[in-house]
């Protein structure tokens, strides 16, 4: 604008000096210097005017072209209707019983056992395909690292390696969904996926469980994952049913000759109460087509209000012709529940709490001296217990959890645990084993 005044008001002094012999003519001459002066202005405005207007016209000329440009480019997600999904969970753990083991472990845990340690919980990708109105085929595939994907490799049985191996990767899914061309909208699910049963699950980018710790529940009573076939289908508006056969528990590669049936059954009579009943029966022991399992887990969920929901979980199974690493042989008993209280403070704030009770009533589920997902073949890194004859135990814990969102994607969570038993089970410095356990735990999740 400096430039543009300066040369103005150099054209205005440059006609001034032209009309100063025009001064003192009569009014019927021709307009004074100062009737020139002001109508040179005024020209010189109106082209200014008309720069700026044309300078204007181009820049939206420009912005509506770019615009353009970026309404027709289209990514690959866009384009094959792929979405991606990134999970990383960083936590600190910290038992206050000091176990001796090393390194020290947290009995009774899934993703957490490791005492007095910064570990990455998880770092999951999630690639899927959900097919549109008019499309059938669609796909999950995800993958965990860290100490998910080592516990939960180590519960899958791959051919015959089963646990024990360290690896610390582990494909959750990988399956694909075909919508049956059939009224009703029936979709199959064919491939590795997890389980129906229980209210948590392994961490996803759009759930991490209420609290920091996994429910016992979940460790032990439950399996984490399945393969085989699965179809889904809806019977009116309140309902939805799944039903499918799988290996097994846990199982990629069956290692019996039996096959498991799976179900789950959900009620949603209103947006503030639902009802998930899911269960499974078969064979779960390896290489022993005459033991069954079977049970039931019942999820009841209540919205009280806006901010406030509750949520209780209750499993029961039982296992015939069990193995050996029960109480005589027979048949195995194992079952629980959990309660959870959640309180949304705000739209970043969130207060959570979970009680629960497990039974193992015949020491089939191993929640002493071994890792989750029911095998018993010990924990090379834990002492052994003396105080113990069999493996049978009663537990309970208590969690509150604080969970505040930093920024869009990025959650700090913190929490207190502490467990009971009515045996001796849990590890303190000494070195001996005492009924109750205390653990402190902080968590930094991102995920989009």
């Amino acid at each position: 604008m400096r430039k543009n005044d300066r040369q103005r008001w150099a054209v205005v002094a440059a006609l001034a000096m032209m009309a100063v012999p025009t001064i003192g003519r009569a009014e019927s001459d021709p307009p004074t210097l100062e009737q020139r002066v002001h109508t040179l202005e005024q020209k010189v405005n109106a082209q200014e005017q008309k720069t700026t207007t044309e300078q204007g016209t181009v820049r939206e000329r420009i912005d509506a072209i770019e615009k353009q440009v970026k309404d027709q480019e289209k990514t690959i997600t866009e384009k094959l209707g792929i979405d991606f999904h990134l999970l990383i969970a960083t936590d600190f753990l910290y038992n206050i019983n000091n176990p001796p083991s090393n390194p020290g472990l947290n009995t009774g845990r899934v993703f957490d056992n490791d005492a007095d340690s910064f570990t990455v919980n998880d770092a999951a990708l999630f690639i899927s395909r959900t097919p549109k109105e008019n499309e059938s085929l669609g796909f999950m595939f995800d993958v965990d690292f860290g100490k998910t994907g080592q516990i939960v490799n180590n519960a899958t049985w791959w051919g015959n390696s089963g646990f024990g191996t360290s690896d610390f990767f582990n494909l959750r899914e990988a399956y694909l969904t075909y919508k049956v061309p059939l009224p009703g909208g029936v979709t199959l699910k064919a491939g590795k996926f997890v389980t129906l049963m229980g209210e948590e699950v392994i961490k996803t980018w759009n759930n991490f469980n209420w609290n920091i710790s996994n429910s016992i529940l979940f460790g032990y009573a439950i399996p984490f994952t399945h393969t085989g076939l699965l179809a889904n289908f809806p019977v009116g508006s309140m309902i939805t049913m799944d039903l499918g056969v799988v290996n097994g528990w846990d199982d990629v590669v069956d290692d019996n000759q039996g096959k498991t049936f799976i179900g789950d059954f959900i009620f949603t009579p209103a947006d503030a109460f639902s009802v998930d009943i899911a269960g499974s029966y078969g064979t779960e022991v390896p290489h022993n087509e005459h033991s069954k399992t079977g049970g039931l887990t019942g999820v009841f969920t209540i919205k009280a209000t806006d901010a406030l929901t509750f949520i209780v979980d209750a499993d029961w199974f039982n296992q015939n012709d069990s193995p050996v690493y029960t109480t005589g042989g027979k048949s195995a008993l194992w079952y629980g529940a959990a309660g959870y209280a959640i309180y949304k403070v705000s739209d970043n704030l969130q207060l959570s709490l979970r009680g629960e009770g497990f039974v193992d009533s015949d020491g089939s589920r191993c929640l002493i001296n071994t890792a989750p997902g029911g095998f018993c073949n010990g924990n090379a890194n834990e002492p052994t217990n003396p105080n113990l004859a069999n493996a049978a135990a009663t537990v309970w814990e208590i969690t509150p959890t604080v969970s505040y969102q930093l920024i869009n994607g990025l959650f700090w969570r913190t929490e207190y645990r502490h467990d009971e038993s009515n045996k001796q089970i849990f590890e303190r410095s000494g070195p001996y084993f005492v009924r109750g356990q205390d653990t402190l735990a902080t968590e930094l999740i991102y995920a989009f």
